[in-house]
């Protein structure tokens, strides 16, 4: 049974192809999880975010349908369609395993509370796009804490890409660069200290 502390550390990479059942996997952050149309099974995040897109907007850019955190199912209408229905990728670096109905806990008790966590998300998602900048930023982060035990776990997060960011909550890469500064400076969970290497070569490329 795994355990959802929200630390990663199975340092696993590659495509799925090779896949068995309960084995994790671990996303970086940006990479392609699956593809829309894909043929494919459920995962059950244990670590980090998964961003889900539903092709692109009027702009050309991924349209966001939802965010995936620590103990949420995706794919799971494949156990239907046998075919995924929205684009996956690690918003932050995730770590995934394997999901059936039958594997974690009896029936499919799992599979409809993870469902009704996804729908009460939803209202939580729509919101990151109202408000100021902080307010989106700071509601942004706290959904992607969601389900990450101590402060340690926290602290160690991988943020999203800038560009993510920026596309989720509605607003310019230059804005959220400086919202997470100021975030940061007033302490907020899991921002403390300074920029991360990552996070200077977002900054310094305009990501």
């Amino acid at each position: 049974m795994v355990e959802f502390s929200g630390s990663d550390g199975f340092g696993m990479d590659g495509d799925l192809s090779d896949l068995v059942v309960d084995t994790p996997r671990h996303f970086p952050r940006g990479f392609s999880i699956y593809q829309a149309g894909e043929k494919g099974g459920a995962w059950r995040v244990v670590a980090g975010t998964v961003r889900l897109d539903r092709g692109l907007d009027g702009d050309g850019h991924d349209a966001l349908a939802s965010l995936a955190v620590v103990g949420d199912i995706i794919g799971a209408e494949t156990l239907l369609l046998e075919r995924y229905t929205f684009t996956a990728r690690a918003l932050s670096d995730c770590t995934l395993i394997p999901w059936n109905e039958y594997g974690e806990r009896p029936g499919h008790e799992g599979l409809l509370k993870a469902l009704a966590r996804a729908e009460q998300r939803f209202a939580d998602i729509l919101a990151l796009r109202t408000g100021r900048a902080t307010e989106r930023v700071a509601r942004l982060f706290s959904i992607m804490s969601s389900g990450v035990v101590g402060r340690r776990a926290r602290a160690g997060q991988v943020l999203p890409r800038l560009r993510d960011i920026a596309e989720i909550t509605g607003l310019t890469i230059e804005t959220v660069s400086r919202t997470i500064k100021q975030l940061r400076g007033e302490g907020l969970p899991g921002l403390s200290g300074g920029l991360s290497a990552m996070e200077k070569e977002d900054d310094a490329s305009g990501r």
